[in-house]
C-alpha cells in the first residue's frame, strides 16, 4: 500500500463493498491515522479500528466468520489496538496462541503481562473481607490463582484453609 488518496479511496470502496452493514471513516486516534468501522445498525456487530483498510478487512471478515488468509499485522492490531488477549486472538483468528505469539514477535510488537496493573489492595480486601476465595479473586481482578496468592504473600494475609466454610449444625457450628 503506498497511501495515495486515489488507492486509499479504492480500498475504502472495495470495503464498503465486502461489508455492506458498516460505514468507514478516517480518523486520527492519539495521533496515529486509522480507519474506523462502525456498524449501521445492531449493538452486536463489532466495531474495529486499523492503521491500514486491509487489516481492517481482515479484522471484520474474521469477526464475521469468513475465511480470511491469516496477516501477522492483521493479529497485532487486534491484540495492540483493540486490546485482545492472545486467547482472544487465537480465537478470533481460528489458530493457536502459540502462533498469535510467533505473529506478534514477528511484528515487533511486546506482550502485555495479564493483570500487570493489578490493584494488589483491592485483592486483599476482597480476600480478606468480602471472604472471596482465591478462585474468586482471580476472576474478578482477571489474573490467576497463583497471583493472588502471591499477592496475600506479599501484603502478609494468612491464608484461609482449603475447602468447605464451616456450616451450621442443629442450631451451633462444628469446624470440618
Amino acid at each position: 500500500m503506498t497511501g495515495e488518496p486515489g488507492e486509499l479511496v479504492a480500498q475504502l470502496a472495495a470495503l464498503r463493498d465486502a461489508f455492506p452493514g458498516y460505514r468507514f471513516r478516517r480518523r486520527n486516534v492519539q495521533g496515529v491515522a486509522c480507519y474506523l468501522a462502525e456498524a449501521r445498525s445492531g449493538a452486536d456487530a463489532p466495531l474495529a479500528a486499523a492503521r491500514s483498510p486491509e487489516i481492517l478487512a481482515d479484522m471484520l471478515a474474521a469477526a464475521a466468520g469468513r475465511p480470511v488468509r491469516l496477516r501477522p499485522a492483521a493479529v497485532a492490531a487486534a491484540y495492540r489496538d483493540r486490546l485482545m488477549t492472545v486467547k482472544q486472538c487465537a480465537a478470533m483468528f481460528g489458530v493457536s496462541r502459540t502462533t498469535v505469539m510467533k505473529f506478534l514477535a514477528a511484528e515487533g510488537v511486546a506482550l502485555r503481562r495479564p493483570g500487570g496493573d493489578v490493584d494488589e489492595q483491592a485483592v486483599v480486601t476482597a480476600y480478606r473481607d468480602e471472604r472471596l476465595s482465591l478462585h474468586g479473586c482471580a476472576a474478578r481482578f482477571g489474573i490467576s490463582q497463583r497471583r493472588v496468592a502471591a499477592v496475600l504473600e506479599r501484603h502478609g494475609v494468612l491464608r484461609r484453609p482449603v475447602g468447605r466454610p464451616p456450616q451450621p449444625s442443629a442450631g451451633r457450628w462444628t469446624s470440618a
